[in-house]
């Protein structure tokens, strides 16, 4: 998929589909169409083999743009990891088994402008044109390796999981958590208020202002019209209704505070804290042993419930064999 994603313009859409099959490369122009069912059934159909890399994000795109759930999914970023491999992009993969090298200059490039030239369209079906035959050499790797069933095991329980797409929020922004209840009701409604002016005019929040002068704004708001309309960096739009801004500190300055309250672990025994230690200390030591990332073998979350609520229901049947076959509980 080729998204805009609040980079050229405001909010995150569909701009390509690219698919490849073993004979034909396609390119689907996704803001030319209305009707997207015939790609959806093709996504949704258990007969039909998809091959993503990195399918996170497509996952949450498909999601929330179409309204689609795939399934019969292969990632071969995910393989590339149960092999062990350092770099698992895929433009590091294509060099690695193809020579095949991506152009940087169109990695940050306006998918949605058009006509497209040929050189954007060439860049954009190379992602896919390689992922059938880059398959296969991974699946003969992992059947070295005896880690096949492991793949095929991880990649369908992506196929279990929602995967909504979360945008940013301002509590999310960076320093926000430590603000002052009375700071951040003011960082919030500039941050809806920013929000509300990019879509105006299309543009991307960071072409309105930037969040680090976001976050000065909500410490230290500009203490006048007139200081909003002398501001430097920021959208001519923001100067021009410099009243209407100022009015929305004023706003927060006298409406309610927002108070932040972290979320809570269950607090743990000792005994608890000592036995995910030892798991954990266990689990790297054998994800080194065989060349892969700990995560992979049991995740945090993973290894939290196994001792606390004494569930291994979180763990896939393939982690079990491996808890058990080298004694790590």
């Amino acid at each position: 998929l080729e998204c805009e994603n609040n980079l050229h313009h405001y909010g995150v859409y569909l701009a390509l589909i690219l698919v490849s099959t073993r004979d034909n490369n396609w390119i689907i122009d996704m803001l030319a169409f209305k009707e997207f069912q015939p790609l959806i059934t093709i996504f949704e159909s258990a007969n039909i083999q998809k091959i993503f890399h990195d399918v996170s994000f497509d996952l949450r795109i498909l999601s929330t743009q179409l309204d689609c759930k795939p399934v019969s999914i292969l990632d071969t970023q995910l393989a590339a990891l149960l092999l062990g491999k350092e770099k698992v992009g895929l433009g590091n993969l294509l060099e690695s088994y193809f020579n095949v090298q991506k152009e940087k200059k169109f990695q940050r490039v306006d998918w949605t402008k058009r006509p497209m030239s040929e050189e954007m369209l060439m860049y954009a079906v190379k992602d896919t044109a390689y992922l059938l035959e880059l398959t296969d050499k991974l699946i003969l790797e992992l059947k070295e390796k005896g880690r096949l069933e492991w793949w095929k095991q991880e990649c369908h329980h992506l196929e279990e999981l929602d995967w909504p797409l979360k945008e940013q929020d301002y509590i999310d922004l960076k320093g926000a958590k430590a603000l002052q209840p009375r700071e951040r009701a003011i960082l919030k409604a500039l941050f809806y208020k920013r929000a509300e002016l990019a879509e105006q005019v299309d543009k991307p929040v960071f072409k309105v202002f930037r969040n680090v002068q976001l976050m000065k704004f909500a410490t230290h708001p500009p203490y006048s019209v007139g200081a909003w309309k002398s501001l430097r960096g920021v959208h001519p739009l923001v100067k021009k209704h410099a009243d209407q801004w100022h009015a929305v500190v004023q706003q927060a300055r006298r409406g309610p505070l927002d108070i932040y309250e972290r979320g809570k672990h269950s607090k743990l025994s000792m005994n608890q804290k000592e036995k995910i230690t030892a798991l954990t200390d266990a689990r790297n030591s054998l994800a080194e042993k065989l060349g892969i990332k700990g995560h992979l073998i049991m995740n945090n979350d993973q290894i939290r419930s196994v001792i606390v609520d004494k569930n291994f229901n979180s763990l896939r049947e393939w982690q079990k064999e491996l808890v058990k076959k080298h004694h790590l509980l």
